[in-house]
């Protein structure tokens, strides 16, 4: 009785057993599978992310910035373009791709002006990502030689020449500094006065000329001569204070960037 009993319920053990391990297995073997899949998983997530290069990249990587005088600003342009605003219209245009212009340009400034403008640091950030620097200035270092008499003005000119020329390689040098890569373009002087003042004309060609010197020994720095743009176009391409251009003086300067940088 008891051996008829006993077996029955060993079988029945057995059996219960074997489905309570067969099924344990089972679930153990997809909880592993499935913590493989979360461990896979994680390591692609981090990885998304992780900053790529064009996230390094700076914000203003093409970037126009134009620093100087009241010319660099776009005084006397009916439409408050400027030569940024025009010369982006003809890049745009020609179908290069779309930039934007930071303009730090302050009229009145000389210099002495933009080298303590620089040296502030304050720009560093739109120097640094720039593509394309643009730089007016000197008109406001020349004019204050009509403060001069007629016995003095020689050696003022000689004294204002040689500082300024001091300050813009200065300029030059504290640019290149912080972005060795972006192409330089400065602004030649016109000449706004008439030509019953010669005298003018004459140190007027003579600082275009120094300048070009210092432009022309640094890599990447293009001069954009205007003197000749102006010389017989006065009427047209002054604005109505008859010293800075016109939207038409401001569009030919453009114009002739564009010639000089992009060909």
């Amino acid at each position: 009785m008891f051996k008829k009993v006993i077996w029955p319920l060993i079988a029945v053990s057995s059996l219960v057993l074997s489905i309570i391990f067969i099924v344990g297995f089972a679930t153990s073997v997809n909880v592993s599978k499935s913590g493989e899949e979360n461990e896979t998983e994680k390591p692609m997530e981090s990885m998304q992310g992780l900053p790529g290069e064009k996230e390094n990249r700076p914000a203003d990587s093409s970037e126009i910035l134009i620093l100087g005088d009241s010319i660099g600003f776009g005084i006397g342009d009916e439409e408050e373009r400027g030569i940024g605003g025009r010369y982006l219209d003809l890049i745009t245009q020609e179908g290069d791709e779309e930039k934007a212009i930071k303009n730090s340009s302050i009229p009145g400034y000389e210099s002495a002006d933009l080298v303590k403008l620089i040296k502030s640091g304050e720009n560093n950030a739109s120097i640094s990502g720039a593509s394309l620097i643009i730089l007016s200035i000197g008109g406001n270092d020349l004019n204050r030689l009509e403060y001069e008499d007629s016995v003095t003005l020689t050696l003022a000119f000689q004294e204002a020449l040689e500082s300024y020329k001091e300050n813009l390689l200065t300029v030059t040098k504290e640019i290149r500094a912080i972005n060795p890569d972006a192409q330089l373009a400065f602004i030649g002087l016109y000449n706004p006065y008439s030509e019953e003042e010669p005298e003018k004309a004459t140190f007027l060609l003579e600082w275009n000329y120094e300048t070009r010197l210092i432009v022309n020994s640094t890599v990447k720095f293009a001069y954009i001569p205007t003197y000749e743009l102006f010389e017989y176009h006065l009427d047209e391409y002054l604005s109505v204070d008859e010293f800075h251009p016109s939207g038409m003086g401001y569009q030919v300067i453009a114009e002739e960037l564009n010639k000089i940088i992009n060909n």
